[in-house]
């Protein structure tokens, strides 16, 4: 199955394989029913639990991440930490420390729709996932999902006028009355400005 398309799995004159399905969803539903395994990020860089925050936010950097899960080499997932909750740590301190538990994640065999369902329920930006023994797979983030259409982007938070990120942002300063400008917490710290609104 490719991204949902093949749809029947029978031989023969009458099997649905490839068929066109009008959904009524503008043709996103057989998308929306592909696995997650599909559309997930893999392999996903991790820290182990005894990692520092500083070894933390060099792979954060070195790929672009907000949040880095925390597993050991065999996959088991620890837990989760965001960038933002160590930018003020020691960069001795070790990541364990700092982490979110428990994490909210998906399996490798469920759909799509379901990711995205987890995702708004829990309010989180990415979820971890996990294969048929609980061991770290790969990661969906709110990009994957909102590739094959499961997410619109009215439903991301607003991005932050200086870096063009969506993670932690505040609507903070106002250019006109009543039109906010959004910046991540990031780029609040380096203007000096205290957020007034939580956009995220």
């Amino acid at each position: 199955m490719k991204w949902g398309y093949e749809l029947g799995e029978g031989e023969g004159k009458d099997s649905s394989r490839g068929a066109l399905v009008l959904d009524g969803v503008g043709g996103r539903a057989p998308r929306l029913l592909a696995r997650v395994s599909e559309i997930m990020t893999s392999p996903v860089a991790t820290v182990e639990p005894l990692a520092t925050v500083a070894r933390s936010l060099a792979v954060a950097e070195a790929h672009g991440f907000c949040r880095v899960p925390i597993a050991w080499p065999d996959g088991e997932l620890i837990g989760i930490t965001c960038v933002c909750d160590l930018w003020g740590a020691k960069r001795h301190e070790l990541v364990i420390q700092h982490m979110k538990v428990p994490v909210a994640t998906v399996g490798a065999r469920e759909t799509v729709l379901r990711a995205a369902e987890i995702m708004r329920d829990r309010q989180v930006g990415c979820l971890p996932v996990l294969d048929e023994r609980r061991r770290l797979v790969g990661i969906v983030t709110e990009g994957n999902l909102m590739r094959v259409g499961a997410i619109g982007l009215d439903q991301l938070p607003p991005a932050c006028v200086v870096c063009g990120s969506r993670h932690h942002v505040r609507a903070s300063l106002s250019v006109s009355p009543g039109n906010p400008v959004s910046y991540c917490l990031r780029c609040l710290g380096r203007r000096g400005v205290t957020p007034s609104n939580d956009a995220s």
